[in-house]
């Protein structure tokens, strides 16, 4: 199990670590709201455990924006103790709330229960088969030659790009978390996704914008979702 902590004192840092380490868990940790994020493009973590005091970051926002692109459970820690603290950060998307100081058994302890909720209502995506053809709409996806088709013409794709359409396409209409993308993705593909899952998305619509039938769009703090329209393939 991996837990990205979000923390800009060096020293609780380094104590959590070797916290987890004993735990038989894995700890990243970021000193800024910008360096977790880049960590969570780069890294599926099992559990965030965010500290509210950042020195580049709303803590609040950034639990907001962290919400909104993954389902990973979320621990937001602060020195403030005062309830409405507490009740802001559970309605923007965190699963439990500590105040500092606190034990460390029992932060684990948190940590361990809350993954257990959440791996337990995750369903598991539908995975691609391993071979054969994706049909969507006029879309053709053959996953053995790398080939996308759009009304019988080829779409040159990246393998990022490829590897993204196929998982959407493979769902058509259903909107997919960022995380149930990526996990689909990195799972089935041969490839990895290396850029940021927004900016791949984004070249991937201006791509398929040559057809009037094959959509990807971005759903306002929910995922991304592949709409198609006109004949089959």
């Amino acid at each position: 199990m991996e837990i990205l902590v979000i923390e800009d004192n060096d020293r609780v840092s380094a104590a959590l670590r070797a916290a987890l380490s004993q735990q038989g868990l894995t700890a990243v940790c970021a000193g800024t709201g910008r360096a977790a994020l880049e960590l969570l493009e780069q890294t599926r973590p099992d559990a965030v455990l965010l500290d509210l005091g950042l020195p580049d970051y709303d803590g609040f926002a950034l639990c907001s924006e962290i919400r909104a692109s993954s389902s990973v459970p979320i621990l937001v820690t602060s020195t403030r103790a005062d309830h409405a603290a507490c009740v802001r950060g559970l309605d923007l998307g965190a699963d439990d709330f500590l105040v500092k100081p606190y034990n460390l058994a029992e932060v684990l302890a948190r940590v361990r229960a809350v993954v257990r909720r959440w791996r337990a209502a995750e369903p598991e995506p539908a995975a691609l088969p391993d071979g054969g053809l994706v049909l969507a709409g006029p879309l053709r996806i053959d996953l053995d030659e790398r080939v996308v088709l759009v009304n019988g013409a080829p779409i040159d794709l990246s393998d990022e790009e490829f590897g993204v359409l196929a998982a959407l396409a493979n769902r058509p209409g259903e909107v997919l978390r960022a995380d149930q993308l990526v996990d689909q993705v990195l799972r089935v593909q041969r490839s990895t996704l290396k850029a940021s899952l927004h900016g791949c998305v984004a070249s991937l619509a201006e791509r398929l914008g040559v057809s009037d039938h094959v959509e990807v769009e971005a759903v306002d703090r929910a995922g991304y979702r592949l709409s198609v329209s006109g004949a089959a393939a």
